[in-house]
């Protein structure tokens, strides 16, 4: 937030004059270049798609099954969901 406060007064100065051109591009890019390079993520971008089927495959098979036993849907959607956050958390240790 400090870093926006200190942009806008530059933008200030530079439209009451007080800065020139050269003064507020310079000021700024010393602002913007103490900003941290954003890091890639450590794992291929493909890795989402199969991280997704394998969190929410199980939990859709599951609770279909139990629905087409007559289980109630309700019944049925709270299996679903236990069993994604389960896989959710097997992810989560199996990552940390």
């Amino acid at each position: 937030m400090a870093l926006l406060k200190e942009i806008e007064t530059l933008a200030r100065l530079h439209a009451d004059g007080t800065l020139t051109q050269t003064e507020f591009a310079a000021a700024k890019a010393a602002i913007l270049a103490e900003i941290p390079e954003a890091e890639e993520p450590a794992g291929p971008r493909d890795a989402l798609p199969r991280l997704l089927i394998r969190c929410l495959l199980p939990p859709v098979l599951l609770g279909g099954l139990v629905y087409g036993f007559g289980i109630p849907g309700m019944l049925s959607l709270t299996l679903g969901v236990t069993v994604l956050a389960a896989i959710v958390v097997a992810q989560f240790r199996a990552t940390a």
